[in-house]
């Protein structure tokens, strides 16, 4: 390779180590092999100065880095654009995955130049993806957070031997951005460290209220995020019944919009129960025996039955846990419509998604065939529905105002969503179940694409997809079998899954259709031929009844292409997955809306 061929900085473009893909670049100054195919800017790509220009553009972020300061806004990040990516984490990140600040408190700090530059470092590196603002115009979302998450680290050295309410919550913020990146090690380091921290710290009742909640806020937080990030890791969590209570006391609602004095002053509740969060931390000890079930049952030890006796008891725990939701909080549209108006949305949809999915989780296994022979269709149906209801919240995260989930964590969740329909399109004989599937799974995957613009993350859930799509269409028996392979899809977001290995493949010849004995959706038990969109294309001038899809497909041709009733379950699916992974579909042309 010539030299003048160098990038300016080395490692590979966003889009190659997004995609996994080795970074090979063309002639000077272009993008490299990958992006000049899609047809994209990339993100390393070497740009000549102009001849003339009326003033000095101003220096990428990653150039002024080197000026950041420990004590001013005034290197990496103006106050300008510190206070727009603060407000824009607050908008999109905060009370999501996490709940550790006072907003109203925090926001003072910022505009009178006293809030800590290890939090608006890491605030700027999760919240930089939603950024109008032109200084990103050459980077892609996904990597805009770098340099910030580099800076908030060196920041970070200070904090390592003194613990402190501060140091918990930038540890946290890191590990956050390290884990929308995939970096399981970061992530499981930070967290620790946070917790480390946070069992050093004590609350006196003479602290202020911002003070006392924020740390009960924080323990909440290392609660959640230890024990995703355990089992990412292949661990048991540790376990927080010695730990202090982590429940928080005051009103969400009114922890979002009262002012600190008010706090200290009046500790003021909302006028109805509006503790989501602590309604939240109820259900996390169900979603560790979930866990804990189906791993299991995954390793043989524990029966069928066993699992079929315990895991009543747990939809029992869930079923009482709705049902002493005060009445506002309760699943329903009006409910949504109401806490949307007040800001609250998010962490609406954010309790009751997670819920859902526990519930996904909980009767997957009911999915295997021999499930259904011995107990009948109505556990299988529950799975089914819980899906069908993540469904729903994703999709309205994407069109109610102020209900925006853009948090990769759903990307898993909408990942085991769409395993779920794609059971109900390879076996199902129902019509209008299998129609009404169809439009869920092109929800799910339109909401994924737009997601994995956003978490680089997102790439890795939709390649766990594709890998459970292979397991079924390469599977000689029910690829709905519980074993060890499949706890891991459901369980571990993060971590890197093989192949699963199910049996002996039918050999075929390059390009050639899989052909399976599955029920496919049609209601009769008939070999179904597994078409990709490139075999649909090839085959447009030999067989006019097969569907064909013209050139790239975009978001309104996936739905075109899903609807279609000619077209088989297997085919469906497969073409589906080929939209939503292929090199050749630009996923930043699909944005939320």
């Amino acid at each position: 390779m010539s030299s003048d061929a160098r990038r300016p900085r080395a490692g590979a473009c966003v889009t190659c180590r997004s995609r996994k893909r080795r970074c090979i670049p063309t002639s000077f100054g272009e993008p490299c092999q990958l992006c000049h195919s899609l047809g994209k800017p990339c993100s390393l790509s070497l740009v000549a100065r102009p001849t003339r220009v009326d003033r000095e553009p101003p220096p990428a972020v990653e150039e002024r880095l080197s000026n950041a300061s420990d004590d001013n806004i005034t290197g990496l990040v103006s106050r300008q654009l510190s206070i727009e990516l603060v407000t824009l984490y607050f908008s999109y990140i905060h009370d999501i995955p996490h709940t550790i600040f006072h907003e109203p408190t925090f926001m003072r700090r910022i505009n009178d130049g006293t809030a800590p530059m290890v939090h608006i470092y890491a605030m700027c590196a999760l919240a930089a993806r939603f950024s109008d603002n032109a200084i990103f115009d050459t980077t892609a979302p996904c990597d805009r957070g770098h340099s910030f998450a580099t800076e908030a680290v060196r920041l970070c050295q200070s904090y390592m031997i003194s613990p402190s309410l501060e140091s918990v919550q930038g540890f946290l913020l890191i590990g956050y951005y390290y884990s929308g990146e995939g970096n399981l090690d970061g992530k499981h380091i930070y967290v620790g460290l946070a917790r480390l921290h946070a069992e050093r710290l004590s609350c006196s009742e003479d602290a202020s209220a911002v003070y006392q909640e924020e740390y009960r806020r924080a323990w909440l937080s290392i609660h959640v995020a230890s024990h995703w990030s355990a089992w990412d890791m292949a661990m048991e969590p540790e376990s927080l019944t010695k730990g202090p209570d982590f429940l928080p006391r005051i009103d969400d609602a009114t922890w979002r919009t009262a002012s600190a004095e008010m706090l200290n002053l009046h500790q003021t509740q909302d006028v109805f129960r509006c503790d989501m969060w602590a309604q939240m931390a109820r259900t996390l000890g169900v979603f560790a025996k979930i866990h804990t079930l189906l791993l299991q049952m995954s390793h043989d030890a524990i029966s069928f039955d066993d699992y079929c006796s315990q895991a009543a008891e747990l939809e029992v725990t869930l079923d009482q846990w709705a049902e002493n939701l005060p009445p506002r909080l309760t699943w329903n549209f009006d409910n949504l419509m109401f806490l949307a108006g007040r800001r609250l949305g998010q962490i609406y949809l954010a309790m009751h998604v997670g819920v859902f999915h526990f519930r996904q989780m909980l009767f997957f296994p009911f999915l295997d065939a021999r499930a259904a022979k011995k107990l009948g269709p109505n556990q299988a149906n529950k799975c089914k529905e819980s899906a069908a209801v993540v469904s729903s919240i994703l999709q309205y995260c994407k069109n109610i105002r102020n209900c925006e989930l853009d948090y990769f964590i759903y990307g898993h969740i909408g990942v085991v969503s769409s395993c779920v329909h794609l059971h109900t399109l390879l076996f199902s004989d129902d019509f209008r179940e299998l129609s009404m599937t169809r439009q869920r799974l092109v929800s799910n995957f339109q909401y994924l694409m737009a997601l994995k613009s956003y978490w680089p993350i997102v790439e890795h859930h939709t390649i766990h997809l594709r890998t459970f799509q292979n397991s079924c269409r390469d599977s000689i028996s029910d690829p709905f079998v519980l074993d060890n392979w499949m706890a891991r899809f459901l369980t571990e977001h993060s971590s890197l899954l093989s192949e699963r290995q199910l049996g002996p493949v039918q050999a075929t010849e390059p390009g050639t259709p899989v052909v399976s004995e599955r029920r496919t959706g049609s209601g009769n038990a008939t070999p179904a031929v597994l078409l990709t969109i490139e075999f649909l294309t090839s085959q447009q001038n030999r067989n006019d009844t097969n569907p064909v899809v013209d050139g790239p497909v975009q978001s309104n041709d996936i739905s075109r292409l899903l609807h279609d009733q000619e077209i088989t379950g297997e085919a469906l699916i497969d073409s589906a997955l080929s939209w939503l992974l292929d090199d050749r579909y630009d996923s930043t042309k699909v944005t939320p809306t």
